[in-house]
């Protein structure tokens, strides 16, 4: 009964981890960044040979996050052998054509899949970065100024470029709907003059990571404003903007002229240049950046290279020389043994986690030692992307990487891999008793090593005295 009373337990914990990921869709994007799509005239091996040829350098790009990456002479002396790098593809039909020397043939659609594991060591003996397929998702309010005023939404090949330019980065887009609920909260003119409280309250609906606002103009119309924001308001709304809300669906489409009311025009083509000024607001950063080019599409094509910039920055696991890290990190609010292979396994797929040790469980959480491509603060930017782990909030809190007290550890003496039944909260006794066991015969590696040999193992950007401190999100 004992056992049944933890299956039961354990399921329960299941079906509430699936509603919690339900909830937490927008924490990130899978992108499959190591797939490419494109269009042949036959199903040959010759003709597949020169499209992974000719995709290969948009897959490094989009892995690397990096556009110079196509320069570097390892990547070149790897082009002409592109198929060696495919574990697999597959073929679908087409109703488009495809032009080759001046001919028109039927096209083929192909998928070409490349083996990870290869790109990456490819990228790694290269020095070159690599960005993990989990990527934020970049919710994108537009507006245009032309001589028939402002409007929300700009032509449909605009649209195609961002799109195009956002898939060949690997970038997920959210477009908003543009529907009533939207004209209520945000207008063109709110979004012309940045009123960052009205973008961040239109914003919660989606569930984005970040905002890339972009305003644009032809340059006959004079400069695009600067926003007058005071200081003090800033890092609220930022902050305002990634609230959640328990009605909000992530869901998105572009709209169509009649579904978002007087504010959308469709305006003739009209001669350039065109200027062009983006905000891309993400966590307590708000960057900036505007551009100038002939015709529009150019606009979003460059936004959409300054925003993945940012972001492989920010997430890419970089080459260093200093070799594999290693960081302790605190976990709290693991009250059963499903919590504990959730965190155990959410830890190990990480993409910059070479290996995970599992050093005490006991009822205050569960404290790990993880070696690690990237440092302390690469590992938190990637934490913050995933929302599963949230960082406990502390007035002692201080930063990780100035190897400062942060909140007490747990009492030396207790025991490892124990878990007191009278501490854990909503688990009766005997669930816990059997859980206790249950971890005992894990044989969890790197459970049961001499006290005195964890003191002395070598640490960056978490100690075993001052880890890490996060909180389990169930």
């Amino acid at each position: 009964m004992r056992f049944l009373h933890l299956r039961l337990l354990v399921s329960s914990l299941s079906v509430c981890l699936s509603v919690a990921l339900a909830c937490g869709a927008n924490a990130g994007q899978k992108v499959d960044i190591y797939r490419t799509d494109t269009l042949v005239k036959s199903q040959s091996e010759r003709e597949r040979n020169a499209a992974a040829r000719t995709t290969f350098g948009q897959l490094i790009v989009r892995v690397s996050g990096q556009t110079s990456a196509l320069e570097h002479p390892a990547i070149k002396a790897a082009l002409p052998k592109a198929e060696n790098y495919l574990f697999g593809f597959s073929y679908k039909s087409s109703a488009e054509k495809i032009t080759v020397d001046g001919k028109t043939f039927p096209a083929v659609g192909l998928q070409l899949n490349y083996e990870p594991l290869a790109i990456e060591q490819l990228l790694r003996e290269s020095q070159l970065p690599l960005w993990p397929a989990i990527r934020p998702k970049v919710l994108v309010w537009l507006v245009a100024k032309d001589p028939t005023g402002l409007r929300l939404v700009p032509e449909l090949t605009d649209l195609q470029a961002m799109q195009m330019q956002a898939e060949y980065r690997g970038l997920p887009l959210v477009f908003p709907k543009l529907d009533l609920e939207d004209t209520l909260s945000l207008s063109a003119n709110d979004l012309w003059e940045l009123n960052r409280e009205k973008i961040a309250a239109a914003s919660l609906r989606y569930k984005a990571d970040a905002i890339l606002v972009g305003r644009y103009t032809p340059s006959s119309m004079g400069v695009i404003p600067a926003p007058v924001i005071p200081e003090e308001q800033i890092d609220d709304l930022i902050d305002a903007a990634y609230a959640t809300s328990s009605s909000a669906s992530s869901s998105s489409v572009t709209a169509s002229s009649s579904q978002a009311g007087d504010n959308l025009v469709v305006a003739e083509p009209i001669p350039g240049p065109w200027m062009g000024d983006w905000q891309l607001l993400h966590e307590a950063s708000d960057q900036s950046f505007a551009d100038e080019t002939p015709e529009i599409k150019g606009l979003f094509v460059a936004a959409i290279d300054h925003a993945a910039d940012y972001f492989a920055h920010q997430y890419a696991i970089m080459p260093t020389n200093q070799g594999p890290q290693t960081i302790v990190l605190h976990v709290g609010n693991i009250t059963s043994f499903g919590a504990f292979k959730q965190v155990q396994a959410y830890l190990s797929e990480l993409a910059m986690v070479q290996r995970m040790e599992v050093m005490q469980v006991n009822a205050e959480g569960l404290r790990v030692r993880l070696t690690t491509e990237g440092d302390a603060r690469l590992l938190m930017s990637t934490l913050a992307l995933g929302r599963r782990l949230a960082p406990l909030q502390s007035e002692s809190l201080t930063d990780p990487l100035a190897q400062t007290p942060m909140v007490a550890a747990p009492a030396d003496d207790q025991e490892l891999g124990s878990i007191d039944p009278a501490t854990a909260e909503g688990i009766d006794a005997d669930a816990m008793a059997e859980l206790d066991q249950a971890l005992a015969n894990e044989q969890i590696p790197g459970i049961t090593p001499e006290p005195q040999a964890l003191e002395t193992a070598p640490v960056y950007g978490g100690t075993v005295e001052n880890p890490l401190m996060y909180v389990w999100q169930k």
